[in-house]
């Protein structure tokens, strides 16, 4: 078995098996040790399920829908071929009418989004982690060995590129002038898409342990939000890096490190004035925008992140189970369990519905108001880990194979 299958198949067991965690601590400590080239402390996201037989807690049956089921149109679909990193979260960006994709060989493609005709298409000689995002004429990726480099959007020609301290996880879009940069040393850079110099860096320090990935970092207004490894939501000022708040979604507790893992490496949402977030072993929060107070708190965790509109917060839970919570209070809305153990995304509203992917290609849609599945797609004979991006009532979807698929929904 490779390192990356023994990481992915013992953090699955982590994730799924609370119980056994301090028995394992000290073997796959060991694992991590001795098998990871001096990448040591990182565990692998437990986001695909691993085909063992004897497993009891195998991904759910899909059950036919009816005949009421959504009517979805596929638009059209292709291909940019899949990353050469195994655990990247490479995000299509789409922007005015086009959209922005990394695949095989290291390659950036711009693609019509009405009919996925190519428009240019460039080859790195860097190993692409990190991105893709952008915005105010420039998109930006990340590369293992800890560049961010930034290209034309008009044709692809690069502009420049800066070296940071180590590989780049993930990227903000472009606000003010500013695109921001999350490395694998907790670091936070923040770049003049001018000419790539660093305006300000933050850092935390991380726990001995950490999953490997992490959350993007989120543009809200004048403050970039921030999830860290020890289990705290920070805002930054975007102008000068300044802490506006620290808000902890939850404290690390546990007997061994294993247990003590808190990462907030999924998806951070915000609504009007508040802010939601949920992590790995801990807690789903809201937090007040402007003070950083946690207004409610529950006892769910998630590593996928969580979802917003007007008058809900949905998230997966530790067994893939989704939850609906009322913005206001955190009460529990509604729970689907029809999907448990599918390797969820994060869901993403669409109309009176939500969408999630998962590890088999298929996209679900819910009900809003109930959580009843009411309609399906299969993108992809591969998993979905990229998060869904709505473009109005059209759905987008980056799997991890390279395919890129449009669905008009009705």
């Amino acid at each position: 078995m490779t390192w990356e299958a023994r990481t992915t198949y013992l953090s699955h067991m982590l994730y799924n098996y609370p119980a056994k965690t301090y028995a394992l601590t000290a073997f796959i400590c060991c694992l991590l040790l001795s098998g990871c080239g001096g990448a040591g402390g990182l565990l692998s996201a437990p986001k695909k399920w691993i085909g063992i037989e004897e497993d009891p807690q195998a991904p759910t049956a899909l059950t036919n829908l009816g005949s009421e089921s959504l009517r979805l149109k596929k638009l059209w679909s292709d291909s940019v071929g899949a990353s050469e990193m195994m655990y990247s979260r490479l995000q299509p960006h789409i922007a005015d009418g086009l959209v922005y994709l990394a695949g095989a060989d290291n390659r950036v493609e711009a693609w019509q989004l009405i009919d996925g005709k190519r428009i240019w298409s460039v080859k790195l000689q860097e190993t692409i982690s990190g991105g893709v995002n952008g915005g105010e004429q420039i998109l930006a990726v990340g590369t293992e060995n800890g560049l961010v480099i930034a290209l034309d959007l008009a044709d692809g020609k690069e502009k420049w590129r800066t070296l940071l301290s180590s590989e780049v996880l993930a990227l903000s879009q472009v606000r003010h002038g500013v695109i921001v940069a999350r490395t694998s040393d907790s670091t936070i850079h923040a770049l003049d898409i001018g000419d790539g110099s660093v305006a300000w860096r933050a850092s935390r320090s991380s726990p001995p342990l950490t999953l490997m990935g992490a959350s993007q970092p989120r543009v809200a207004g004048s403050v970039v939000l921030v999830g860290f490894d020890d289990g705290k939501l920070v805002a930054f000022s975007l102008l000068d890096g300044e802490e506006r708040w620290r808000a902890t979604v939850s404290f690390p507790s546990g007997r061994s490190e294993l247990e003590r893992i808190a990462d907030i490496d999924g998806e951070i949402a915000f609504q009007d004035d508040e802010v939601y977030a949920a992590n790995f072993n801990g807690r789903t929060v809201a937090v007040d925008m402007l003070t950083g107070r946690v207004k409610w708190a529950r006892d769910l965790a998630s590593h996928t992140g969580v979802g917003a509109d007007e008058s809900r917060v949905y998230v997966i839970g530790t067994n893939d189970g989704v939850w609906a919570l009322d913005r206001t209070t955190g009460a529990t809305l509604w729970r689907q369990d029809k999907l448990l153990y599918r390797s969820l995304t994060v869901p993403v509203p669409v109309g009176d519905y939500i969408v999630v992917g998962d590890y088999d290609g298929y996209l679900h849609w819910l009900s809003k108001k109930d959580g009843r599945l009411v309609g399906r797609h299969r993108v992809a004979r591969d998993a979905i880990d990229s998060v869904p991006v709505i473009i109005g009532q059209r759905v987008c979807v980056l799997a991890d194979n390279g395919s890129f698929t449009v669905l008009q929904q009705p």
